[in-house]
């Protein structure tokens, strides 16, 4: 008992050694401009199965590492969280027969942790938390048995630690703005909050205020990060599935649907699977044949998080009224980043509804799906305004069985802004939705924000704390001030075709730049422009130019 007890310490102080850290791990950014959240991820996942095991008593490892491993599958979010819970049911299978925390079973542990984890991904990426795990289990298999268990667990983060450090050298994308897998470090946190508690008798504690978590993590999938859905549920196996099932078979059926990123899990009587799909409905549809859903979540590939956005709020599937009486013709919906901009487009616009998806730009099916109820409408029209939001309006539109769903696939605020304005309610829906997805592509959108980091994008070298200058979400130029980007992009992009400037200024613009801005377009440019106080955060400028 009193080793069980250990074992559960040692759980206990990785899962606050990960949350200690997971807002530098979201910060682990192939892209310089923050826009994600394995950390979060993987800390939501590990907060879920600790939960489960926090205020328990057991009798011996097996029980213990069963039940944590189980709480790990019903709570893993994204790639990473799935592939974690996948190396603690390694661990778990390593200890089913085990008395004793010595290294024989350490050894074995991390062994059926590496085949376990790798066995549930269908194409497994080298130069990621796979990786990490397989080269420290293979570095430990070298030990004798008779070694001490401190220096055991040295050598599991020395070992850890070298095969993190190398992720770059396996994948390109990482090499190019040197940074480490997030997820593999996800995993030495872990493990060196365990070794803590066995090295020095110390247990991790939680900190009590942790850096602010800005996101900036892309949960790293090489082969398909670019789309799809996030689409992740739990089957309950009825009887006779649980003995029958062939996980093989299913990552292979879900391969044959063209999916990606395929990870599918069998343990005792659930199915877990994660998988990015194009066609999300063909992949529930498929699994319900097993059994009854516990648990689903379809999302945008940006959406793979515990609702971290600021100022967007979750909203349940039961909290969607099914009675509606679609008392308007029409209604639009937007979706904005920040209460500024909010305000603009509900006052100054009159857009219907708005909902504000934070910094991240990241609103759910379901946001949508309750937005759309609110506006009661015949006919809606979605301006998702951010190309990683335009999937799950998608969704939301195949979802909903009431009202006709029009997405505008806008994916920026000016894009948004000038569709809207080009809506003609004396029209047929057809008819503006044509006209709505022409003039949106004809605005040129203008933005700025600052590196994060030293990067490579499409040949343009970036070093940590530039001024980025994009068009149309594309970086295309590197410099030292914001005066510098208004001269070399905002400048160049403003013809005499060019008839107003749109200007929302963002949280990190300064007095001095918006002034620069005003005196720059005063004496180069013979036209019209409205600056308005959008609050944004990353962005200190986004400019629609028409």
């Amino acid at each position: 008992m009193k080793n069980v007890k250990m074992l559960k310490t040692m759980i206990s102080s990785g899962a606050n050694n990960l949350y200690n850290n997971y807002p530098y791990i979201d910060k682990l950014n192939v892209f310089p401009v923050p826009d994600g959240d394995t950390g979060t991820n993987m800390n939501l996942t590990l907060t879920n199965a600790y939960s489960e095991i926090n205020k328990s008593e057991f009798k011996d490892f097996r029980q213990l590492m069963q039940k944590f491993s189980r709480g790990l599958i019903m709570g893993a979010r994204g790639n990473s969280g799935v592939i974690f819970s996948q190396i603690m049911k390694g661990f778990s299978k390593g200890m089913e027969n085990a008395e004793d925390l010595d290294v024989a079973t350490w050894k074995k542990c991390f062994s059926q942790a590496q085949e376990v984890a790798y066995s549930a991904v269908m194409k497994p990426v080298e130069g990621t938390i796979l990786t990490v795990i397989r080269e420290t289990s293979e570095a430990v298999q070298k030990l004798d048995d008779s070694i001490s268990e401190k220096d055991f667990w040295n050598v599991v983060i020395e070992a850890a630690t070298v095969s993190l450090n190398n992720t770059p050298n396996l994948l390109q994308a990482l090499k190019d703005v040197g940074v480490v897998d997030s997820g593999g470090y996800g995993l030495l946190k872990f493990l060196e909050g365990m070794q803590s508690v066995i090295v020095k008798d110390k247990t991790i504690s939680r900190k009590k205020k942790l850096e602010t978590n800005e996101g900036g993590n892309l949960d790293l999938d090489i082969e398909d990060s670019e789309f799809g859905y996030c689409t992740e549920a739990v089957v309950m196996l009825t009887s006779d599935w649980i003995s029958k099932m062939k996980v093989d078979s299913v990552r292979q059926q879900l391969s044959e649907y063209g999916n990606n990123s395929i990870v599918a899990v069998k343990d005792e009587d659930i199915l877990k699977i994660h998988t990015h799909a194009l066609n999300p409905g063909q992949v529930l549809t498929f699994l319900q044949q097993f059994g009854d859903f516990n648990s689903i979540k379809v999302d945008n590939m940006s959406l793979q998080a515990d609702r971290q956005v600021k100022g967007a709020k979750p909203v349940s599937h039961t909290q969607i009224k099914n009675k509606r009486n679609l008392v308007n013709e029409f209604a639009t919906i937007a979706v904005v980043p920040s209460d500024g901009i909010s305000k603009y487009f509900k006052k100054e616009l009159n857009v219907d509804f708005v909902i504000n998806g934070g910094s991240k730009m990241n609103p759910s099916t379901t946001d949508f799906m309750k937005a759309i109820e609110s506006v009661d409408a015949k006919n809606v029209f979605i301006l998702p305004n951010n190309s990683n939001v335009i999937m799950a309006a998608k969704q939301a539109k195949e979802l909903e069985k009431k009202s006709k769903v029009f997405v505008i696939p806008t994916k920026t605020i000016p894009q948004g802004m000038v569709a809207f304005l080009n809506y003609d309610p004396s029209e047929t829906p057809r008819k503006n939705e044509s006209n709505l997805n022409r003039v949106s592509k004809e605005v040129i959108s203008f933005s700025i924000s600052t590196a994060s980091r030293d990067s490579l994008v499409d040949n343009i070298k970036i070093k940590e704390g530039q001024k980025l200058g994009m068009i149309d979400g594309k970086i295309v130029f590197a410099g030292e001030s914001t005066r510098t980007v208004f001269e070399k992009v905002l400048g160049k992009n403003i013809t005499n075709k060019t008839e107003i400037l749109t200007i929302f200024s963002g949280t990190d613009a300064s007095a001095n730049d918006i002034n620069d801005l005003r005196k720059f377009l005063d004496e180069n440019f013979d036209v019209e422009y409205e600056i308005v106080e959008g609050g944004q955060e990353i962005y200190d400028f986004i400019i629609g130019i028409e």
